[in-house]
């Protein structure tokens, strides 16, 4: 039994570049080469083919000398969705005109063995039929003309049906495969221009793309869309202020190449900029190398020299950063000269002491005297915890003095935990003795003490993080030492997000016995909490299981938004979601809808496909789905999705609130719960940065309009029944953003200091670069390592045709060495 050694290892590539290199591997490596997409031929919207880019006539000559190639025209509508509409819905007949080019060129070309289609930018999945009826058609012509002329399709990158990253869902690789006798998976792109630096195939998006191409299609008809290509992102100012669009410039091997020898530089590839050769890093993940051009100094989140809490440790897709999940109280009190608990004997009616804290109940009042030696001005600060939304209240004097100290905005941060407030500022007490005096306005807030001081301040934080900057001088391409000409700068990479509605409780289910806590009550049904350990004591993944109405016990929520993250077991039935008082919001598996109800009434639906889960991925891989309302008086908005899609907007009467909570008809099971305000919104979007020369610069706040600005908090506050982006002109990216600033006059082999100070929660503290004002950069770049190495997995993971690399002429020229011969 002979081995087939080239099973697997099939090789396709285009001639889109046209350059001297892509002649130079035709000539030299063809015979490595089995089938080439000849990128000459452009379709209008009209159905027309004309002939551009690189000329028939100058690929004769390898035509000719390498007839084992399967040599195919391929047919480009230069990704304009115009077009692509325009052939599908077969507009003014495009699509009969198309197809009858198709002949036209493959009369013309009679010794081509087929045609490549290579139509990009189609539309959603609602347009999957018309789109798959049109490659059919087109099969059927090619088929039709000469059965034994072959079609290629060039397919985006899917991971499932709708999975297009692009939004390219009209594309669902089953209905395909019977339309066409090879399809090459366009699995390159995921890093462009536009995006975060990082990787053009990262491996999660491969692994994804071809785990579920295989089982869909015939694996032996696949090939494994590769680059040649990579990108340098310029991080040292906006791409505005250089004049152009994007970050990102493509590069082929040999430019990168000559950015790691010195080469290139950022002035134009002259002087000022010295010439710096560099070594690149290689992903290990990813599989590919990557470079930092002009960079003297990074770290990442974790390297900060020190960081306070609530700052953090965080690890995603092995980035490791710094962020806040909310916000602590800072105190500062001076010099402190008296420092007291909530212990006294002198109190009348129900007060209880424990630890040091005073409890008020019925009729409640305690009374604590305290001394100053001498006469002066001092501030005097009270700790309190308000336990609950209907136990915040308590009145507090200073020698006869009283304040009336209670909170009714739903949002604010320090409830159930203690929080410091300022009794008396600057106020003069005599030598002697002074007495403090609480008493009740509601029962069971709790009174932990109180510190007279000279100078009390207090704010919400979300924590500091310092970073020591170490430049050190560079070896140019002469051996000389060197630095930047003139200066440098700092380039925070940040990750921001889309505000939420400030949070009155995240319920994950994961503290453990959350349940027996006094905040919920059963008003129907029966619920346990799954842990996936279940006697662990850390905050283990867990899910709210059972069916029924589960609360807060609370009775006076009207104008909140709320959110659950649920699934249907196998046997899942009915409706499930969130309630406040008689309105349900709700998915209904029955009916594959996202529903509103108030009380039995049905107020407005969107249809949505909704799964069971097997029991045996309940645990650890079910089908999540988010349900959300935001109640607003009379005026309800129902979302869906991870993205929290807008889907209906309801009018309501006789809405008066009520309990608020989870909801099930029959069994579910929910990992979140979320409930927030209708009106104030926490943005995830400012942070200050301390420079080493003192100036502090502000990053990161969106300007709004028809909304008020708690500064206390930075919470803002709609003014009209609006969405939150109808606020701001500018968009947030779900992606890592640079933010850059002004020129540093820093020395190499001197270490600086620099303070990263979020304003808010949320924010990613991801990476920090040092660089040559001049220019610095991000470059990722694909070798003969890289390629040789998903080249391999193509073949011996997964079972494909082979390869397709994106384009001839790009590439690291040592990689035909390493593929085996076709012939």
């Amino acid at each position: 039994m002979s081995y087939d050694y080239l099973k697997g290892r099939k090789c396709m590539v285009w001639t889109f570049m046209g350059n001297s290199r892509m002649y130079q591997a035709l000539a030299a490596y063809g015979d490595r080469l089995s089938q080439v997409g000849l990128f000459s031929f452009k379709v209008s919207r009209t159905g027309v083919i004309s002939e551009s880019g690189v000329a028939i006539s100058n690929m004769l000559t390898y035509i000719n000398r390498w007839p084992h190639i399967k040599w195919l025209l391929t047919i480009s509508n230069d990704g304009t969705n115009s077009i692509f509409a325009a052939l599908r819905d077969n507009t003014d007949g495009a699509q009969d005109t198309f197809l009858s080019e198709i002949v036209r060129i493959m009369e013309k070309y009679p010794w081509c063995d087929g045609i490549d289609i290579d139509l990009e930018k189609g539309d959603g999945y609602s347009t999957h039929a018309a789109s798959t009826a049109m490659f059919r058609n087109i099969y059927n012509t090619v088929k039709g003309y000469d059965s034994s002329k072959l079609m290629n399709i060039c397919l985006p990158g899917m991971n499932s049906i709708n999975g297009s990253v692009g939004g390219e869902n009209w594309c669902v690789y089953g209905d395909l495969n019977a339309y066409c006798d090879t399809a090459a998976i366009m699995s390159y792109g995921m890093a462009w221009a536009g995006s975060a630096p990082g990787a053009v195939s990262p491996r999660d998006w491969l692994e994804g793309i071809y785990d579920y191409a295989v089982t869909v299609m015939n694996p032996e008809k696949i090939f494994f869309g590769l680059p040649a290509y990579g990108w340098n992102w310029q991080i040292y100012d906006l791409p505005a202020n250089l004049g152009k669009t994007y970050r990102g410039t493509s590069n082929t091997y040999y430019a990168a190449k000559n950015w790691m020898t010195g080469q290139y530089n950022f002035t134009d590839d002259a002087p000022p900029q010295p010439f710096i050769p560099i070594l690149a890093y290689w992903d290990d993940y990813d599989m590919v190398p990557w470079a930092l051009p002009q960079v003297y100094d990074f770290m990442e989140g974790r390297d900060a020299k020190s960081y306070e809490y609530p700052l953090m440790n965080g690890t995603y897709n092995r980035r490791h950063y710094l962020t806040a999940y909310s916000k602590e109280q800072h105190t500062e009190f001076g010099t402190i000269y008296v420092d007291a608990d909530g212990t006294t004997s002198s109190y009348s009616g129900i007060v209880s002491f424990e630890n040091g804290v005073a409890t008020l109940g019925d009729a409640g009042s305690a009374t604590y005297t305290f001394s100053v030696s001498s006469a002066g001005t001092y501030d005097i600060a009270i700790r309190l915890c308000y336990p609950f939304w209907d136990k915040n209240g308590i009145y507090v004097s200073i020698d006869g003095n009283t304040t009336h100290f209670t909170e009714s905005r739903l949002w604010w941060p320090y409830w159930r935990s203690t929080f410091w407030t300022t009794l008396a500022s600057s106020i003069s007490l005599s030598a002697g003795t002074h007495t403090i005096v609480i008493s009740v306005d509601v029962k069971g807030v709790q009174f932990y003490g109180y510190r007279v001081c000279s100078s009390f301040s207090e704010a919400p934080s979300a924590g500091t993080a310092t970073f020591t900057l170490s430049p050190r001088h560079f070896i140019d391409v002469d051996g000389n030492e060197c630095q930047p000409d003139r200066a440098f700068k700092l380039t925070c990479e940040m990750l921001r997000r889309k505000p939420d509605s400030a949070l009155i409780w995240y319920e994950d289910f994961r503290d453990y016995g959350v349940l027996q806590t006094n905040y919920w009550t059963t008003l129907s049904g029966s619920w346990t909490v799954w842990r996936e350990d279940e006697y662990s004591e850390s905050r283990v993944y867990s899910q709210l299981d059972g069916s029924g109405k589960l609360a807060w016990q609370y009775d006076g929520f009207s104008d909140i938004h709320l959110r659950a993250r649920l699934a249907f077991p196998a046997t899942g039935s009915g409706k499930a979601g969130v309630f406040c008082g008689d309105l349900f919001c709700c998915l209904n598996y029955d009916s594959q809808a996202v529903e509103l109800y108030n009380g039995s009434t049905l107020l407005g639906s969107y249809s949505q496909t909704i799964e069971r889960t097997a029991n045996a991925d309940l645990r650890t891989d079910p089908s999540m789905y988010t349900v959300e309302m935001r109640i607003r008086g009379n005026k309800v908005r129902v979302y869906s999705g991870s993205s929290y899609t807008l889907r209906f907007t309801a009018t309501v009467s006789g809405f008066s609130g009520g309990y608020a909570g989870y909801r099930s008809d029959n069994r579910t099971v929910c990992e979140l719960l979320r409930l927030g305000d209708a009106w104030t919104y926490e943005p995830y979007e400012r942070f200050d940065v301390t420079f080493p020369d003192g100036t502090v610069t502000q990053y990161g706040r969106i300007s709004r309009s028809n909304a008020t600005w708690d500064t206390e908090f930075q919470v803002f506050t709609l003014t009209s029944d609006i969405e939150e982006d109808a606020t701001r002109s500018e968009s947030i990216s779900l992606d890592y953003e640079f933010y850059h600033s002004h020129e540093l006059a820093l020395t190499c082999g001197n270490d600086y200091t620099v303070t990263i100070t979020p304003k808010d929660i949320d924010i990613w503290i991801a990476r920090l670069f040092l660089g040559d004002a001049d220019g610095f950069s991000i470059l990722y770049y694909q070798d003969v390592d890289s390629l040789v190495y998903w080249a391999n997995e193509a073949a011996y993971r997964w079972g494909v045709r082979g390869f397709a690399m994106w384009s001839l002429g790009q590439e690291d020229m040592r990689l035909w060495e390493a593929l085996p011969k076709q012939i």
